[in-house]
């Protein structure tokens, strides 16, 4: 189909010029059957294709629409970074009028000002939390995208995207789901009463392989054989050597951080002459944007690496450290990047050549597992780059034997199944549909559950409603819900901040029983540690720390500068809630140290974890600490409520108590609000008295924040 025919669809003219002006003529396959099947007449569809083909664009095209006819669009994404993505992606239609927004934090924010957007992009958690609050740009929503729509069978997301789609299904609202991976997508597109658009097209051919171990060679499912002659070390490091002295660019994926630093460094010991083939001006320039890393560890590590065209890729490393990662394989600076799975799930990067492990460590079962089918097949979507790759391809490396490959390339991926059959989900979702006033009482919330995933497969919501039954004791105990007669219900001022917060009403319930008589600073760390919201998220400190801090926490909870752990336990001794207690001391020690200006590298040492790993548990304990201040005072805890507030916001910059004022300013982070507090700076009327000449002296003042520095003090009246 010849795009100038969306016009007939009822697609502006403006946006077919743009669709053509960037070389798109005609509709691939996926796109065309989107079409055929009522895309633009507020059908709801699930597209299944594989990575690369084309999905996006179904999901803009009725976007386009959409805010064409004056409605409001979401295009919904599981993670932040996948949200920049597609926020500067569709930047590109505000040439044409649409005005496009972006929402991923600020749970308790109504947002009123998203209103003014044609399209948001948000993360699932975001927008759960909109339908909680019920902004008035609600009611002119016309259509919500879900991109990975595969995350409905995801432990943690999974109950949040399948609560969102219950909840649109009472609507009128289009919906429009995208995957790669789903087993079972008849099942889906049922329950969501779509039109199913599984297209296995891909605009560069997939070639997959595997590595027999015995003959030394790739086996691709083409017929190719590749003798792989090197010999320095495993098979992962062996392939990347050969496929690299071969100009081509490599994607490592290994189940394991450590491994991706120990191999990326392993590699540039025998690239030999390759090293002089880096453009160092492009080098130069990526460096550049590396030097702004707060971790001097973290910049040494990876400009090493850079240099010789190398690197790795891990939650653990910071924002800035990933994305000169990403720009630098992407314009083929860097050659080979060793990543961890989160690279396939969280940003597009493709390369010509991928190579899979299909084995992770457990730490539950304490062995090595085989991963699930459509987590290799999320990893072997990334081979090839449309444009520039006649073909890609996805090499398993580590497979016992043949077979044991082969069934992952020959396999479709499993069927997705609803989680959302278990407490701690049925306690959130059910609290919020009494909260936001949507049921009040037990057939009204049946009525919606209904609507999900859960039913749809199993057809009966007895099993259901036995847990919903207990989460409703559980809410009444807790003073979240009241009871009114036997049937009615409706949520107290507890419960409505509790769900207004998006925290969970485990970890609300906690903080009221363990109370503190006075504020102190490490107790409120320690509670927020030990709340499921942080655990579920927090970042992996080695049992070793742990058990080497684990006096010290028993000593401290003996004096109350902690709340015992027996306070977290039922009527008997619980040994697993005990670990969690010390674990959640080691991670309030680290977040001590964060907000009393120990720097990242030290604490990275100390803690055995990586500058994102600091950005992450910064970034929860923030959050838990800001929705627990508007919980005490709701609860009229005025002095509490404002103590939390602030070392929301210390936690949040990393900042003593005497920085807070300081760091109002954009442009003063921790490490500039200290030298100026350190040069007898330490309020914003101190800095309005002094004059440039003498801010430009100190380290880290440059003409250009000094500039910027003034410009505000003007802007606040401060003088």
């Amino acid at each position: 189909m010849k795009v100038e025919k969306l016009v007939e669809h009822g697609l502006p003219r403006e946006y077919v010029e743009t669709l053509l002006q960037n070389g798109i003529d005609k509709l691939n396959p996926v796109q065309k059957q989107a079409v055929e099947r009522g895309l633009f007449t507020d059908k709801n569809i699930v597209v299944v294709a594989p990575t690369a083909s084309g999905k996006t664009l179904v999901g803009e095209m009725a976007l386009v629409k959409k805010a064409y006819e004056k409605k409001i669009g979401l295009y919904l994404v599981p993670l932040r970074a996948l949200a920049s993505e597609k926020y500067y992606d569709f930047k590109k239609l505000e040439k044409l009028g649409f005005r496009i927004g972006i929402s991923t934090g600020d749970y308790e924010s109504p947002a009123e000002y998203l209103g003014r957007y044609d399209i948001i992009v948000a993360t699932y958690e975001r927008f759960d939390s909109l339908l909680r609050l019920k902004p008035s740009w609600l009611r002119r929503i016309g259509i919500v995208v879900i991109d990975e729509l595969h995350m409905i069978g995801d432990d943690e997301r999974g109950p949040i995207l399948e609560m969102i789609i219950a909840r649109l299904l009472r609507t009128n609202i289009q919906v429009i789901g995208l995957s790669a991976t789903i087993g079972n997508p008849l099942d889906l597109a049922k329950w969501i009463d779509a039109e199913l658009v599984d297209v296995p097209y891909r605009p560069v051919k997939l070639v997959e392989g595997i590595y027999d171990r015995k003959k030394h060679k790739i086996l691709f499912m083409d017929g190719r054989e590749e003798k792989i002659v090197h010999r320095i070390g495993n098979a992962a490091l062996n392939i990347a050597l050969q496929s690299i002295s071969a100009g081509i660019q490599v994607l490592v994926f290994v189940h394991n951080r450590r491994k991706t630093e120990e191999w990326a460094y392993k590699l540039t010991e025998h690239l030999g002459l390759f090293r002089h083939l880096i453009d160092k001006r492009k080098v130069d320039e990526l460096l550049k944007k590396l030097k702004e890393s707060p971790s001097r560890v973290e910049r040494e590590k990876l400009e090493y690496l850079i240099k010789r065209g190398v690197a790795y890729h891990h939650a653990g490393l910071s924002n800035i450290a990933r994305k000169v990662v990403e720009e630098g394989f992407r314009n083929r600076v860097i050659r080979i990047v060793f990543a961890t799975p989160t690279l396939a799930a969280g940003v597009n990067l493709p390369a010509r050549r991928v190579l899979v492990s299909i084995k992770r460590y457990s730490p539950l079962r304490r062995k090595t597992v085989n991963i699930p089918i459509y987590e290799y097949k999320q990893m072997a979507g990334r081979a090839g780059r449309p444009k520039f790759d006649p073909f890609g391809e996805a090499i398993i490396y580590d497979a016992n034997n043949n077979t044991e490959a082969m069934k992952y390339i020959r396999s479709p991926p499993e069927p997705i199944y609803s989680k959302l059959n278990n407490e701690r989900s049925l306690r959130i979702h059910t609290l919020s549909l009494i909260a936001s006033g949507d049921a009040n009482e037990m057939n009204e919330l049946m009525q919606i559950y209904k609507n999900t995933l859960f039913y749809n497969q199993y057809g009966n919501l007895e099993n259901l409603k036995l847990t919903i039954d207990k989460v409703l004791d559980e809410l009444a105990q807790w003073e979240m819900i009241r009871f009114i007669g036997d049937k009615e219900f409706y949520a107290t001022s507890i419960g409505i901040i509790t769900s207004k917060t998006y925290l969970d009403p485990l970890s609300v319930n906690m903080f009221i029983k363990n109370l503190p008589e006075k504020p102190r600073e490490f107790y409120l760390l320690f509670l927020i540690t030990m709340t499921p919201d942080y655990m579920r998220s927090k970042p992996y400190i080695n049992s070793r720390l742990v058990d080497y801090y684990e006096n010290e926490a028993i000593i401290l909870a003996e004096d109350n500068i902690i709340p015992k752990p027996e306070n977290f336990m039922g009527e008997y001794y619980d040994y697993y809630m005990y670990k969690l207690w010390a674990q959640a001391f080691v991670h309030a020690k680290m977040l001590h140290d964060w907000i009393n200006e120990v720097d990242e590298d030290t604490i990275s040492e100390k803690y055995g974890i990586g500058p994102g790993d600091i950005y992450s548990a910064r970034d929860t304990a923030s959050w838990i600490a800001g929705a627990l201040s508007k919980v005490a005072q709701t609860m009229n805890l005025l002095g509490l409520g404002e103590a939390l507030d602030k070392l929301s916001i210390r936690l949040e910059y990393g900042v003593k108590e005497d920085a807070l004022e300081l760091i109002k300013l954009q442009g003063i982070g921790r490490v500039r609000a200290r030298t100026l507090i350190n040069h007898g700076i330490r309020t914003l009327k101190d800095l309005a008295k002094t004059p440039p000449s003498i801010l430009e002296k100190l380290p880290g003042f440059g003409p250009r924040i000094v500039k910027s520095i003034y410009e505000q003090l003007e802007i606040l009246k401060i003088k």
